[in-house]
């Protein structure tokens, strides 16, 4: 087990983010990432109102964001890593925090082809880890830890800032300009 290649292709990875290979990206996912990406596609596609309330404030976003434009997006053929990236990309401001994360220490190894590391955030070690997995091509990664951050860090922001997700949307709509159908942005696509 060569921790410095894991250190390095978690660099590589971020530097698909940071060039917008979310293909590339995607093919790169792992574990829980993969079950979160296939569970968006179902909220994408059957959850209405209440369902998305009980989720995080970005997986939320990103389906009403989404459903909500004048022709909602066609993810028929997305998989679960195509739409984890979407879900983990979707309000771009959060995007510079991947730049901010890097690996640590591990935490746990699982045999020599699979190891948790800790996830340190501008050098500083939150509690968040990021396993990684050797497979065909390469590591692979699960970065579900890293979009429950961005989802807590996106909810802190709308807390503060606008007091509740509804008044963050208007906010969002208005402020980009987008032609949006607030009432097919929460209504399920497949009823």
């Amino acid at each position: 087990m060569s921790r410095e290649a894991v250190h390095a292709a978690f660099a590589s990875l971020k530097a698909d983010f940071r060039d917008e290979r979310f293909p590339v990206i995607a093919g790169r996912l792992a574990g829980e990432a993969l079950a979160w990406g296939e569970r968006l596609l179902v909220l994408f596609a059957h959850a209405d109102r209440d369902a998305l309330e009980a989720v995080d404030a970005l997986s939320r976003f990103w389906v009403v964001r989404y459903r909500g434009m004048p022709e909602p997006a066609d993810l028929g053929g997305a998989g679960p890593g195509p739409a984890f990236v979407l879900g983990f990309t979707a309000f771009p401001y959060l995007d510079v925090m991947m730049e901010a994360w890097e690996l640590g220490e591990v935490a746990e190894e699982h045999g020599p082809d699979r190891l948790s590391f800790h996830c340190l955030f501008d050098g500083e070690d939150q509690g968040t880890l990021v396993t990684a997995e050797r497979g065909q091509g390469g590591w692979r990664f699960d970065l579900m830890g890293l979009y429950r951050e961005k989802a807590k860090t996106l909810e802190n922001f709308i807390e503060l800032e606008f007091g509740a997700f509804d008044a963050f949307l208007d906010h969002y709509v208005a402020e980009h300009d987008l032609s949006f159908d607030m009432d097919q942005a929460w209504r399920p696509l497949a009823e």
